[in-house]
């Protein structure tokens, strides 16, 4: 009875703004972004160089709960909340800073009493500026163009997912080709995650998508994954070790897309690993930028999603990233 009542408590305190924090303010109300380094490294392990982390704090009742995130051009990135709000970031110096004026709302409002917000997943067509977004709760994806005009649609595939462990994860690949990983599995004694690669778009894919099953890291969860330049994707996995507070442990693992098979397990190999007190926080968004003197080379994003909670917090980590040497 005990682990009972203390699993619902850490569950609630981990569904976004139900415990911790009320926002306060108004949504219009500018978002004054600040960015404070973090000096240490200590938790953090594996085959990628952390160069800088961050720590991304606001006044904005809104502000943080970031549970995805892409890149959006050369030097700038799109972090998205759990509470439907998206914020540019500028990464073009040593330095990140949040673009002045962004931080927006682009939840969808269906009734009276509900809105579509627990946005957990952004892709983007680097040709268009076409943005997807994909709601958990709803297994729903939104498609925003450039010039604000909106579609939606609940992709029959994904129906049936859990409303809790719905599409996290969400990358549009170099071929325009669509991959959606659900969060949870459809038993709770399976690795196995639903996935799904769409041919096109997933609001106007002419054809079914191909199902197959993402086989995680024993107890983490998949929540979010970028493309890097050679095809391969970086896959960002989570998982929460039930306390109060909750414990977070993140791992990066490394797949290659063209292993996919229909109805066939999907798999993935661990490269870094951050834990502890400083790093033990909600990772669930990466995105990768290329460099654009060698494309083998680049810089991998990783953000962290603070549930509004005063024990985590909305940190933005940067790793040097080196394709050559991580076969």
């Amino acid at each position: 009875m005990y682990r009972l009542l203390l699993l619902a408590i850490v569950a609630i305190g981990l569904a976004p703004g139900t415990l911790i924090r009320t926002p306060t303010g108004l949504r219009s109300d500018v978002a004054v972004v600040a960015v404070t380094p973090v000096t240490s490294r200590e938790g953090v392990e594996g085959a990628l160089t952390l160069t800088g982390a961050w720590e991304l704090t606001s006044a904005h009742g809104w502000f943080g709960g970031f549970s995805a995130l892409v890149a959006s051009g050369p030097d700038s990135l799109i972090a998205g909340s759990d509470r439907g709000w998206l914020l540019d970031l500028d990464v073009s110096g040593e330095t990140p800073s949040a673009v002045p004026g962004s931080f927006r709302f682009v939840g969808e409002r269906v009734s009276a009493r509900e809105e579509i917000v627990d946005l957990e997943a952004l892709a983007r067509d680097p040709g268009t500026g076409t943005l997807w977004a994909a709601f958990e709760n709803f297994n729903l994806v939104t498609r925003i163009d450039a010039d604000g005009r909106r579609a939606s649609r609940k992709p029959g595939a994904m129906r049936k997912w859990s409303r809790n462990s719905g599409p996290e994860t969400m990358e549009r690949l170099a071929d325009g080709r669509f991959l959606i990983l659900a969060e949870g599995a459809e038993r709770s004694s399976m690795a196995d995650r639903p996935a799904l690669l769409f041919a096109s778009d997933p609001l106007a894919s002419p054809r079914p998508p191909l199902a197959f099953s993402f086989v995680s890291e024993p107890g983490y969860d998949p929540v979010d994954a970028t493309q890097l330049p050679d095809g391969r994707l970086l896959i960002l996995l989570r998982r929460v070790a039930y306390s109060i507070p909750a414990e977070f442990s993140t791992a990066i693992a490394l797949a290659d897309p063209a292993a996919i098979r229909p109805g066939e397990p999907w798999r993935a190999r661990v490269i870094q690993r951050l834990s502890g007190e400083v790093f033990g926080d909600n990772f669930e968004g990466i995105a990768f930028i290329p460099d654009p003197a060698d494309p083998a080379l680049g810089a991998v994003w990783v953000i962290a999603d603070d549930n509004f909670s005063a024990f985590q917090r909305n940190l933005l980590l940067r790793f040097a990233w080196d394709g050559r040497a991580i076969p």
